[in-house]
């Protein structure tokens, strides 16, 4: 019976997410999202943009 090995990776934690929208630059604390929120729920909350829309939702969360 072989034995399976699991390793374990530590990382730094995201300080903040960079991004572009619609050519401009958008640069947002981590500590200032929580982790679950997804980039649409994001962009439709956070800027002034209303038009994107969630397409099948199949596979989130």
């Amino acid at each position: 019976m072989e034995e399976k090995t699991t390793t374990t990776k530590v990382v730094a934690p995201v300080e903040r997410v960079v991004f572009a929208l619609n050519g401009e630059r958008q640069e947002v604390a981590a500590a200032d999202v929580e982790p679950s929120t997804t980039l649409l729920e994001f962009i439709r909350t956070r800027t002034p943009f209303r038009g994107p829309k969630l397409g099948c939702g199949e596979g989130i969360r």
